[in-house]
């Protein structure tokens, strides 16, 4: 995460709503604070769009929607709005207070892995994830290296974790019955200059 927005104050989820519409940065919202999330870099992008590409050729035909990094997820639990990368909802979305930029029923979610962001979407993002019910899978993909783990949750506490580390090898994402090509995943990416 970057900067807070007046770290000292509290803002109500209509401040937050408010603010980002006049924002040129996404905003996330955290029990009453406002954080900018980081530009990403061209490698951030190109990886997360190979993988929207990816899920939905693999989903085209089903009742699985793919969704990118413009969707908002909102966590009840601690009042949260937070950014993944991509997102698969199961049969439709379910809109916050029928607002269209924002869900409240992810099944699976992706996130690139950056320097700036490494640290909260491995540990305070995936907790906040985890409160979600309809929430059963988490995929996170690294920039530097050919590097994917896939998170599956087994029951309400319990996660299996599958990683696979080489371009020539798949990954199976148990929530979608689908399996993605890691050469597919970092098309265009010149991993040796990293």
């Amino acid at each position: 995460m970057v900067a807070l927005l007046s770290p000292e104050t509290t803002y109500s989820i209509e401040e937050y709503f408010e603010l980002e519409a006049q924002s040129l940065e996404k905003l996330e919202y955290f029990d009453g604070k406002i954080t900018k999330m980081p530009g990403a870099s061209y490698v951030h992008n190109r990886i997360a769009t190979n993988v929207l590409t990816a899920l939905n050729v693999a989903l085209m035909n089903t009742f699985f929607e793919v969704s990118n990094s413009d969707t908002k997820i909102h966590i009840p639990t601690i009042e949260s709005f937070v950014y993944p990368d991509a997102v698969v909802i199961c049969e439709k979305p379910l809109f916050y207070q029928n607002r269209v930029d924002t869900i409240l029923n992810p099944l699976l979610i992706v996130e690139v892995l950056s320097p700036s962001t490494e640290e909260y979407d491995r540990g305070e993002k995936f907790y906040l994830y985890r409160s979600l019910p309809s929430f059963k899978e988490y995929v996170v993909v690294h920039q530097k290296h050919a590097l994917v783990s896939a998170y599956f949750r087994l029951n309400e506490k319990d996660w299996r974790t599958h990683d696979v580390a080489s371009l020539s090898e798949t990954i199976h994402l148990q929530s979608i019955s689908v399996t993605l090509k890691l050469a597919d995943i970092y098309r265009g990416i010149d991993l040796s200059a990293r």
